[in-house]
């Protein structure tokens, strides 16, 4: 035994002492995982007031354009809301509701673009639906006092019926009042009881669920109640939905379960996401992951209160007046001919599309013709908001807005799927070797230490031996790493992987 000791120390020595192997030039692309390229938003597709105003909000925000307008897109959708509905054929509506989901690193400015929508708009809007909340409560508060005041006498006298033997008189055949609730426009709580109690009497027209990190909701769905994630299957399709209570007899009856949503993750969170078998819940998600900005300090600011006049205007549309035995309803908003022939095409063509594709993108392209449709009402909506004189609503979708909402999903919404389901789909081993030469170009390490990867960086994904040295040997590959130094009886937890020197070289 102590022969083959001695005969490996001096093979490790042999090894040290060699002269090592010139550097090669490290490849770079792990660094993306070889994802597909962001595709630019296309601001023309917002019109001639919110296309400017989305840039200008960007700049001021030193984010991508996407960070601006896509929870825009969301919370337009959710204020038109079950006011309008778009019917692109007999026997097809689609309520306006959008969910989206933007992607980015930390510091890549996804909560200051979404902060010009949901920070310094959206506030407004919400204060303004609750105008006259005030004199409903207390209007409210009065007839509940009046009708305690009946019962009371009522009791009163059934008890003195009774001592006299006399029938007691009848109860007063009026309902108990009805505690008004303050409506809601924004809603963190997304606890399945509190957003149908919302749907069903604050919000009729719909909320917009704004998470800073989705990945709380969406990886949570089931915690607190097993029929989670069905609830938030089936609130994507403004359909009828009545929840059963454990503490209470009386279910809450939701006539529209609809409602909007807007967050933010980063990259590392997209591969939990979809760990679930496919249901179509994330194919309901249109995605935004545009490539970083170098930081510029924005000297312009967007014009606030313009915007907030415009969204306004959306606010104010309502459902259709009950009619006698019904609850409102949403007005539905038919095509034109040549939008209807042009959403028909656009709806061909993703079915070819879909016969060829495989997994998500599969279940995304099937969405595609309902996003369309939606997209083209909130970007009719969105035209018609715009500063420019009072019109009434459009009773109509024009081909102009099909065909930008045909483009936006097309060369846009489309190609960012592709994006985020790559990436997501990517194998384990690459994502935490990309996770690990992040850290390296970050920090400009020159070696990579296991066992302080596992105890000071804690890197997600990289929290066992195993797993860094299995990222290490996809590096070494790549020529970022080379092997640690042979020579010693080092545990593998504690080795050192030496870096490249070339990723700091003025040309890289």
């Amino acid at each position: 035994m102590s022969a083959e000791i001695d005969a490996a120390v001096a093979a490790g020595v042999a090894d040290a002492s060699a002269a090592p192997e010139p550097w090669g030039k490290p490849d770079k692309s792990i660094l993306d995982l070889g994802r597909r390229a962001a595709p630019d938003f296309p601001l023309g597709t917002l019109g001639d007031f919110w296309g400017p105003w989305v840039s200008d909000a960007a700049e001021a925000a030193a984010a991508p354009p996407d960070y601006v307008a896509l929870p825009l897109l969301a919370a337009v959708s959710a204020l038109i809301g079950n006011a309008r509905w778009v019917k692109p054929g007999p026997g097809w509506e689609e309520p306006p509701h959008l969910w989206i989901a933007v992607v980015g690193d930390s510091g890549s400015s996804k909560s200051p673009g979404a902060d010009r929508i949901l920070r310094d708009l959206l506030p407004e809007i919400e204060g303004r639906m609750c105008g006259d909340f005030p004199a409903k409560l207390a209007e409210f508060r009065s007839a509940a006092q009046i009708h305690k005041v009946k019962k009371e006498n009522w009791e009163t006298a059934v008890r003195a019926a009774i001592k006299a033997g006399e029938p007691p008189p009848p109860l007063p055949g009026e309902f108990r009042p009805i505690e008004p609730q303050k409506p809601r426009l924004i809603q963190s709580d997304v606890t399945v009881e509190k957003v149908a109690m919302l749907l069903a009497s604050a919000a009729p027209k719909g909320v917009l669920i704004c998470r800073d990190e989705l990945a709380g909701w969406l990886l949570g769905m089931t915690i607190y109640n097993q029929s989670g994630r069905q609830f938030w299957l089936e609130s994507y399709g403004g359909r009828p939905y009545r929840v059963e209570r454990q503490k209470h007899p009386e279910p809450i009856e939701v006539p529209r379960l609809a409602v909007a949503v807007t967050g933010g993750t980063q990259p590392e969170r997209l591969a939990e996401f979809f760990k679930e078998p496919d249901d179509g819940l994330m194919a309901r998600f249109l995605w935004g992951w545009p490539e970083p900005l170098a930081f510029r300090m924005g000297m312009k600011a967007p014009r606030a209160g313009d915007a907030i006049e415009a969204l306004d205007r959306l606010r104010l549309l309502e459902l259709t007046p009950d009619v006698p035995g019904s609850r409102a309803a949403p007005m539905m908003v038919p095509l034109t001919p040549a939008a209807r022939d042009m959403i028909e095409a656009f709806a061909q063509e993703m079915q070819l599309r879909q016969a060829d594709a495989v997994g998500l993108m599969r279940s995304a392209l099937g969405k595609a013709r309902g996003h369309a449709a939606r997209l083209a009402l909130v970007l009719t909506l969105l035209g018609w908001c715009a500063p420019e004189g009072c019109r009434e609503p459009p009773l109509a979708i024009e081909e102009a807005s099909v065909f930008a909402a045909c483009t936006l999903m097309r060369d846009y919404f489309l190609p960012m799927a592709e994006r985020v389901y790559g990436d997501a789909a990517c194998p384990v081993a690459e994502r935490n070797a990309a996770t690990l030469a992040r850290w390296i170009k970050k920090t400009r390490a020159t070696g990579v230490h296991v066992r302080s990867i596992q105890r000071i960086a804690r890197l997600p994904g990289l929290r066992e031996a195993a797993a860094i040295h299995a990222a290490a040997a996809l590096l070494v590959e790549a020529d970022w790493l080379r092997p640690p130094p042979r020579g010693g009886f080092q545990r593998r937890a504690t080795e050192n992987y030496p870096v490249n020197p070339f990723l700091w070289s003025a040309d890289e």
